[in-house]
């Protein structure tokens, strides 16, 4: 197949119209990929340093597959290992010329299909990741190649989406309060919190049966650092954070306390998928300065939110916890902690992947079954289910 051709069959998960043909009313949907499988990867990358990234195929038949890359980081240069690096694991790593833009799809020759990422020369490591690169496997019996992964670029500490606030609130914004949709940005030091953000309830807006707050504030991310299709590296990893109270009762407080929420708008088939880390189960916060630190992964009490109030909380699965990271659209951190008001002040805020990788479930990669026609399977019909109902946003 002809590298354009391959090019755009890689981007189209596989399938291409026949030539002189097309489907204008889409009668003939691209289908998704369930074998091959590329699997999605992060890739600690120090400053100043070439870092070796292995890539991570599947076939359900253990059938050879090949490795291809897809697109480019937007810093940086990529590079095929050397030979001296794959015969003796000696330096340099990197052969003597980078992969160009105009050579993608790019077939890696490497048997253990690995890549060489070398960041930017003389700058400090990123707060998040440096960059992304995505590929695809082909089966070489019948050419098929799997739906696109990630290699999320993470920076040393593993990071791949990450808000120091060392130079301001990094876009942060403030959600449910009356006035206030940004944090003010403090520039200095406060115990662990070395330059943050801090907000203030605004308003008690009480249940007079529960005395719960009815609106409850939170500290919001910023689209352009965290919501991200290499975020889906970031399963199996953690979201972290400090966090202090400056002032607020928290011998009084309100329920549910939603602490950590995080949201897909494609997911289940569309209709948007939400899951929960409440504060309990060893997250109970009681207004003292302490780090937060809660793996995304099945089995750390993450909630399924039906977002119907007639249904109750579900434990999140491996599939509906992976759909959301891959597919995120909103992180949001609770400040509302206190019946009464509070103020609260938030710093280095991260969401890292995991040491080991590849971490993303593999059958979830492999998709879920659609409730609207079980015949389908896709990441975003991951949470959907012919017998519940689900709100259309």
């Amino acid at each position: 197949m002809p590298p354009r051709r391959l090019l755009l069959a890689a981007l189209l998960g596989g399938a291409l119209p026949s030539p002189g043909r097309a489907d204008i009313d889409n009668v003939f949907p691209i289908n998704y990929v369930n074998n091959p499988v590329a699997r999605h990867v992060a890739c600690a990358v120090p400053a100043g340093a070439a870092a070796v990234c292995t890539l991570a195929g599947f076939d359900n038949q253990s059938r050879v597959v090949e490795f291809l890359v897809t697109s480019m980081p937007a810093t940086g240069t990529l590079y095929e290992t050397s030979q001296n690096f794959r015969t003796y694991g000696t330096d340099p790593k990197y052969a003597p010329t980078p992969i160009q833009a105009h050579e993608l799809p790019y077939r890696i020759s490497d048997a253990l299909h690995r890549i060489v990422y070398v960041p930017p020369s003389d700058i400090f490591p990123p707060e998040g990741r440096w960059g992304a690169v995505t590929y695809v496997v082909q089966e070489g019996e019948t050419g098929l190649m799997s739906m696109p992964a990630q290699v999320a670029l993470s920076s040393p500490s593993h990071a791949i989406a990450a808000s120091t606030f060392i130079g301001g609130a990094d876009a942060w914004t403030i959600s449910g309060n009356i006035h206030s949709v940004t944090p003010t940005w403090q520039a200095f030091g406060w115990g662990l919190l070395n330059r943050y953000i801090y907000s203030a309830d605004e308003v008690q807006y009480l249940d007079m049966e529960t005395g719960a707050d009815k609106s409850k504030w939170y500290f919001e991310a910023p689209p352009g650092k965290f919501y991200l299709p290499e975020m889906a590296a970031a399963y199996g990893g953690t979201i972290k954070f400090t966090i202090a109270s400056t002032y607020g009762d928290f011998e009084h407080l309100n329920t549910p306390l939603d602490f950590i929420t995080l949201e897909c708008a494609s997911c289940n088939s569309g209709r948007g998928m939400r899951i929960v880390r409440f504060a309990n189960n060893g997250l109970e916060w009681d207004g003292r300065e302490r780090i937060v630190e809660v793996p995304i992964a099945v089995g750390h009490f993450w909630q399924r939110d039906p977002m119907n109030t007639a249904l109750p909380f579900t434990d999140a699965t491996d599939c509906e916890i992976a759909a959301v990271i891959a597919g995120l659209t909103r992180v949001r951190i609770l400040g509302d902690f206190c019946k009464a008001g509070e103020g609260v002040a938030i710093d280095d805020i991260s969401i890292s992947g995991s040491h080991a990788q590849p971490v993303f479930p593999l059958a979830c990669q492999q998709g879920c079954a659609c409730a609207h026609d079980e015949r389908f399977s896709r990441i975003s019909c991951c949470g959907s289910s012919p017998d519940t109902y689900y709100p259309i946003k």
